[in-house]
């Protein structure tokens, strides 16, 4: 979804992962106040389009499940971070698959009489299947 958003405008993505624009303005004591769409300018226009081009991909190209799951979200941002952590889990359940793949790593070994071709298809099956996309080894550093 990330490289689509990107191809139809990196705004889009932009939109979703920094959260929607929200228009504001300054009031006489300096302090920050939310604009009326009627003081809406016209960069504001366009920034909001863009929330909800975004807004728009998501919704049009999730399928029934996923569209009842993100229903109530307001802006694809929310959305994004919802089918994360409906797709990855928490920190906690990230950092036990990672435990998890630790230990078949350091257990692994050739058996007997096993080809290297097998062997190689092993370490790949340890690591593809569970971690298609994901970065879950974060700053580890290789010495």
């Amino acid at each position: 979804m990330e490289i689509y958003l990107k191809s139809r405008d990196f705004k889009n993505w932009l939109s979703v992962k920094n959260g929607p624009h929200i228009p504001m303005k300054m009031n006489d004591k300096n302090e920050p106040l939310l604009k009326t769409e009627d003081e809406w300018d016209e960069e504001d226009f366009k920034k909001m389009t863009i929330d909800n081009m975004a807004l728009n991909i998501f919704l049009v190209s999730l399928d029934k499940v996923e569209y009842n799951l993100v229903r109530r979200c307001t802006s694809a941002h929310e959305i994004w971070k919802l089918l994360i952590l409906t797709h990855e889990g928490t920190e906690k359940v990230k950092n036990s698959k990672l435990a998890l793949l630790n230990r078949d790593y350091e257990l692994f070994k050739m058996q007997p009489n096993e080809s290297i071709k097998n062997l190689y298809n092993r370490l790949l099956d340890i690591f593809t299947p569970r971690f298609p996309q994901d970065n879950i080894y974060g700053d580890i550093s290789y010495k």
